[in-house]
């Protein structure tokens, strides 16, 4: 008999498992910070720090509607982590640029959020981290894939027909 999982199976496994590792890693920032800092704030900061982007270009990359992206780009602005500069390009725009205070705060709670994995994945055998080497970056690759193409049908045939 085959004890392996079907890919549904995993999924709802995937269910179960993402929810409390947000809440958990949302917990321990909160015990640690004595201000609130996010996962989402910190993966902003970093998606600022590859790319200067507009609050518009933001909106379509995290697929949350501009109102959204305007709150949380103002909240990080008013924190001092991000600053808005003239687009060269297009005088209506602002590119939103990391400051070295919003570099640092990435940083330390990205090293906080990873100390903190790591404090329970030591509880991992070595045949279960071994699976999970092979797992997540497989993982990570195809949702990378897959977030790199647009929502309709015809947007997704076009790309696969680029391939």
């Amino acid at each position: 008999m085959d004890n392996r999982w079907s890919v549904h199976t995993l999924a709802e496994e995937l269910m179960k498992l993402l929810p409390n590792l947000g809440k958990n890693i949302t917990a321990h920032l909160r015990d640690i910070n004595e201000e609130e800092t996010t996962m989402m704030q910190v993966s902003v900061l970093y998606q600022i720090q590859e790319h200067s982007i507009t609050a518009s270009e933001l909106a379509k990359r995290r697929r949350v509607s501009l109102q959204s992206a305007s709150v949380l780009v103002q909240g990080l602005v008013e924190k001092g982590w991000i600053i808005r500069t003239p687009d060269p390009t297009d005088r209506r725009q602002f590119l939103l640029q990391i400051t070295p205070e919003g570099l640092a705060k990435a940083e330390t709670t990205r090293n906080q959020i990873i100390t903190y994995l790591a404090s329970f994945l030591v509880e991992l055998t070595d045949e279960e981290a071994a699976a999970a080497q092979i797992f997540l970056p497989a993982l990570n690759q195809i949702l990378t894939q897959h977030m790199t193409v647009e929502n309709t049908p015809e947007e997704k045939q076009r790309a696969l027909q680029e391939e």
